[in-house]
């Protein structure tokens, strides 16, 4: 089902009055009524039961009741929806071109990944070192609102967070600081003992993080793939045809995803005796 993502500045209240743009979504676009309901979302992926009490020319409020993480909610939006559990999937995703980034953070948001991050390899066209902040930071809230609006359309249970700061690739082992398996995708075999995505996933626990880092246009040098796998990082060849930067991390997501869940929800269950 969709959802609303709460504003930063909720605490928590019995109300709230959303103005703008947020109200316009409720009342414009998904064209809610007073007294119907929809599920809402805080920054930390708690659950509300929004219902609509009053609605204006500019705003609306919304009567807040917060519920249960693993209670069904009911509300006036029926789409039905997976109700998990989701792997843990950090996106790793060195910059691109254009706006092409936007694109491939609200598709990973659809998909369900946790945590969204940018980094800057060799091979990036894109240089944000010689950008003023202000140039940045326009940058990062158009990639945060691409990750709400992605949230509130797909209705994803995960709350999606940005790293806020562009990542350099030797900085990156540290960041990650062994926190889960982390896999980096080349176009090429990197070496015989090359292991497969899903001999990789076979006995990950789906509650562990998984990072996956997806090189520029111009893919990793030999250099920096030696420096990953010398890092803990595991080489992978996407067994598909030759696929766009943007592309690349989606199917990876998608991929490692199907293999974690379906393993998970096929287990045996084992009774006490």
């Amino acid at each position: 089902m969709r959802q609303l993502v709460l504003p930063r500045s909720y605490q928590g209240g019995p109300h709230l009055e959303l103005e703008g743009k947020e109200s316009q979504y409720l009342t414009k676009v998904l064209r809610l009524k007073r007294g119907q309901q929809i599920l809402g979302r805080d920054t930390e992926g708690r659950k509300y039961l929004l219902t609509l009490i009053e609605i204006t020319s500019h705003s609306c409020i919304l009567s807040c009741q917060q519920v249960e993480q693993n209670m069904q909610v009911q509300t006036t939006d029926a789409l039905p929806s997976y109700q998990g559990p989701y792997p843990n999937l950090v996106l790793l995703q060195c910059l691109c071109k254009g706006r092409k980034e936007e694109q491939i953070f609200r598709q990973a948001t659809e998909i369900g990944a946790a945590t969204l991050a940018l980094v800057s390899s060799r091979y990036c066209v894109t240089d944000l070192s010689d950008k003023k902040e202000k140039a940045v930071h326009a940058r990062f809230e158009r990639l945060e609102i691409q990750i709400k609006e992605a949230l509130q359309q797909s209705g994803s249970p995960v709350p999606t967070q940005l790293v806020s700061q562009v990542l350099d690739l030797q900085d990156v082992p540290s960041w990650w600081a062994d926190r889960g398996l982390a896999i980096f995708f080349h176009q090429s075999t990197r070496s015989e003992s090359q292991k497969t995505l899903t001999s990789l996933l076979e006995a990950h626990p789906i509650e562990k993080p998984v990072c996956v880092l997806i090189g520029p246009e111009g893919g990793f040098s030999d250099e920096e793939c030696t420096f990953l796998e010398q890092s803990g990082f595991y080489p992978v060849v996407l067994k598909t045809n030759i696929l766009r930067s943007e592309t690349a991390g989606v199917y990876a997501l998608s991929a490692i995803q199907v293999l974690l869940t379906e393993t998970y929800n096929n287990k045996p269950v084992h009774l006490s005796q």
